[in-house]
């Protein structure tokens, strides 16, 4: 008698986890209202295909979705916490804190030796990150990790948006991630959002020596109620500064930083010439 070998599954993810969550508790919902998907996507003011994908995982929810999702199934904060589960979930635990710090903070003060900010990436530089990365992942969990990193990026529609003042390192801008279509779209985006009077980046050229951001990259975030807390990371981990001494180290540095950077209108002339070199 032929012995069935057994298949292993593979875990689900944390953010694989939560999606179904969310994704089992709207059709619990929208049945319960009765109503058919297309009619609950009417309700929503979203479309069919988005309600379709969200219940099959293929999609995160956004935050306006999720609010919408509370107002139509009158369970207000239901939806939204289950989204802001799925985002969290998105990245390890020691960076989940910082999604909260985002959210709530100013002013964002940052460095960045080793790609762009996260809040500054486009859809398609993330997705190439996340795929060389976590060459493991399968392409629903790319997509919800790309999507978890574009929410994030709503707080730079907030009214008024927090002040971001961020020294990028020139190789992050040289090194070609993703190929030349999507890198110069990054750039394309870099340039506009430089633009902003909400948004300051200075370049960090080759030519600065001894700079005081070698060890990796750091973020400090001022937060509402007068108190700031930075954010070290390394390679597979990071570090949650909260005393005010250390905090005030990172701050130092970052001061550092900008000074031995271009000036602001020469760090938009240096993106431009590098842009225009992406043949």
């Amino acid at each position: 008698m032929a012995l069935r070998t057994a298949r292993r599954r593979t875990p689900k993810t944390p953010s694989e986890t939560a999606a179904t969550r969310y994704a089992s508790e709207q059709k619990a919902w929208r049945e319960h209202l009765g109503l058919d998907q297309k009619a609950f996507a009417r309700a929503l003011g979203f479309s069919q295909s988005l309600v379709e994908s969200v219940e099959q995982c293929k999609r995160t929810p956004t935050v306006p979705y999720a609010e919408r999702c509370d107002e139509v199934t009158k369970a207000p904060g239901t939806f939204v916490r289950w989204q802001a589960q799925i985002v969290e979930a998105s990245y390890p635990s020691f960076f989940a804190p910082v999604v909260e710090f985002e959210r709530d903070a100013v002013r964002i003060h940052g460095w960045e030796i080793g790609a762009v900010p996260g809040l500054l990436q486009t859809e398609g530089y993330t997705r190439s990150i996340v795929r060389a990365g976590r060459p493991a992942y399968t392409e629903t969990a790319v997509a919800r990790t790309v999507s978890a990193r574009t929410e994030r990026q709503g707080i730079l529609l907030q009214n008024p948006p927090p002040m971001l003042w961020y020294v990028i390192h020139e190789g992050v801008l040289r090194h070609r991630i993703g190929g030349v279509d999507i890198m110069a779209e990054q750039l394309d985006q870099l340039i506009e959002l430089a633009a902003r009077p909400s948004i300051v980046i200075q370049i960090l050229p080759f030519t600065a020596e001894d700079h005081a951001g070698a060890e990796g990259p750091i973020t400090v975030y001022d937060l509402n109620e007068n108190r700031s807390v930075g954010y070290a990371e390394c390679n597979g981990g990071g570090r949650i500064i909260e005393t005010d001494d250390e905090v005030a180290d990172l701050l130092m540095m970052v001061n550092l930083l900008r000074a031995s950077s271009l000036p602001v209108r020469e760090s938009a002339a240096l993106m431009r010439e590098i842009r225009s070199e992406m043949r």
